[in-house]
């Protein structure tokens, strides 16, 4: 990534959400001026918002966000939702509105699973009735299916209460994403937000700043801190179960049992430990919570850089262990899986040092 962008009041601001695997990096790149990364299974690949400068085909300039989904890989939905509206926040606060938000969704995912509900209730409480009109619902991998299933599909998720049906009758607007017309479709959903020029505030926005509330008490801080309480209290009896067991083995004198009693035991008391420190993250107000992420950016980019400096005295020692490799006249055998290796560090190396930079020019100045 190249310099930070430059954001003011007057731009053009569109955030692009969904799930992990919607393709939104995907949809971004079509009109991105800088590259971005493309993950091609579940595994997010986008962890933290990303501001991309964006160019249409008439010439018309605007600036893409490109959202983490609440169902992460590497990263708690405490922390994904710490990200988001911090950034949300920050915009608001700084007088840059969204002309609109874009909820990416496969068009095979019409029943939706645990994570699906999660991530449209996630939404739908950073957005509040007010910023439903300012929605659109794009679905996305047509090719996966028939256009007669497609358009059955698409009806399910217009008609059904729990999922877009509430979201249409606020003023939601419903697009696709076909196979082959990707990119057109694309620009007609963001002309279309455009033409509407109508910025949008999000409900997360004016609790934040305007109400000056802690993120717990905001709607979506609430489903956050709703599922860590049915997760503490689904350990809370695991645990219960497991000292039961524990007795069990206790008095047959199973010690195998014993140890793996207190290995899942100590699994379940970190995953515990782990729920309060989400619970605590959340009782942050906007100034609070940018400092936290602005502390942890800090520690990433420490992190990162130790990394890189590791692997690169790494690739050093491997480069001059081929030097001498060849010196003593090694085979070509030995040479070659030296050089394989030599590479590997070296790609390695590169890797971090695009992670690193990213990190450095992380999020986008506000004018």
């Amino acid at each position: 990534m190249g310099k930070i962008p430059q954001i003011s009041p007057e731009d053009t601001v569109i955030a692009v959400m969904g799930m992990t695997g919607v393709g939104k990096s995907t949809f971004i790149s079509y009109f991105s001026d800088e590259s971005v990364i493309i993950g091609h299974t579940l595994e997010a690949c986008t962890s933290k918002v990303a501001i991309l400068p964006a160019t249409l085909s008439d010439g018309t300039k605007l600036f893409l966000a490109d959202t983490p989904g609440f169902d992460d890989t590497y990263k708690s939905d405490t922390d994904i939702l710490r990200e988001v509206a911090s950034w949300l926040a920050e915009a608001y606060k700084n007088k840059i509105k969204l002309a609109g938000i874009i909820y990416l969704h496969r068009i095979l995912d019409v029943r939706l699973g645990g994570s699906a509900m999660k991530n449209l209730r996630m939404f739908k409480a950073l957005c509040g009735d007010d910023g439903l009109g300012s929605v659109v619902l794009a679905t996305t991998r047509w090719s996966s299916v028939s256009a007669e299933e497609g358009a059955n599909r698409e009806r399910q998720l217009c008609e059904n209460p729990k999922m877009w049906k509430g979201m249409i009758e606020k003023g939601s607007q419903v697009f696709r994403v076909e196979q082959g017309r990707e990119e057109d479709a694309g620009e007609e959903i963001i002309q279309y937000l455009i033409r509407r020029r109508r910025p949008v505030t999000l409900d997360i926005q004016k609790d934040l700043v305007d109400k000056g509330m802690t993120l717990d008490r905001t709607a979506a801080g609430q489903e956050v801190t709703a599922e860590i309480e049915k997760q503490r209290l689904e350990y809370e009896r695991k645990i219960t179960d497991l000292r039961a067991e524990m007795k069990e083995a206790m008095a047959t004198r199973d010690r195998e049992r014993q140890e793996e009693i207190k290995e899942f035991k100590a699994e379940l008391e970190a995953k515990m430990k782990e729920a309060r420190e989400n619970e605590k993250k959340l009782q942050a107000d906007k100034e609070e919570l940018r400092r936290q992420m602005e502390n942890e950016a800090r520690k990433q980019r420490e992190q990162l850089l130790e990394k890189l400096k590791h692997q690169e005295r790494m690739a050093a020692r491997e480069e001059a262990r081929l030097e001498a490799m060849k010196e003593q006249h090694k085979t070509e055998q030995e040479l070659l899986r030296t050089q394989f290796m030599l590479q590997s560090q070296k790609d390695e190396a590169r890797r971090l040092a695009r992670e690193l930079e990213r990190e450095r020019n992380g999020g986008c100045a506000l004018m």
